[in-house]
């Protein structure tokens, strides 16, 4: 870029109340983030977080097990509620709910198992959907586990 752009470019920002040279952030202060944990969901023995705050917003992926990490051997429906209750736990942990869920991507390893896996994630967020992206992947981390959902949710700002 020329150094006339360079500076149409700052001077169009400075006028629209942004300071390029000055921003009001500090680049070289991380995002202050924190793990959030239930007892109400697995804990892998790898050490994943089950879900992380920062900037107001948590993210949180779950597979479809119980407690013990045990997958309802073949059932996609199970298993999304299971992922689905999974996300609710953690994101309650951090005071929220999945009304405040906006996005969500799903992995299934099958495309049949694609309409079983939408009616119970359909029933969970009801009118209120968030936006979705959706995969179809030939495998997941445990070869029993069929879904898995990762979640983002804005809970305002973070304490």
């Amino acid at each position: 870029m020329s150094a006339a752009k360079s500076i149409a470019r700052l001077t169009m920002c400075s006028t629209a109340g942004f300071d390029a040279l000055n921003p009001p952030y500090n680049l070289a202060t991380p995002m202050p983030k924190r793990t959030v944990a239930s007892p109400r969901v697995h804990r892998s023995e790898l050490p994943f977080a089950q879900a992380t705050m920062a900037g107001g917003f948590i993210f949180v992926c779950c597979v479809g097990c119980d407690r013990e990490g045990r997958y309802p051997a073949g059932d996609v429906r199970a298993q999304t509620q299971a992922c689905l209750d999974n996300i609710r736990a953690l994101i309650e942990e951090a005071g929220g709910s999945l009304a405040d869920v906006v996005k969500c991507t799903v992995y299934i390893t099958d495309r049949a198992y694609w309409q079983p896996m939408n009616e119970v994630y359909f029933a969970y967020f009801g009118d209120d959907q968030p936006h979705r992206v959706s995969c179809i992947v030939s495998g997941l981390g445990d070869p029993e586990c069929l879904v898995e959902v990762d979640a983002t949710a804005y809970l305002g700002k973070d304490e």
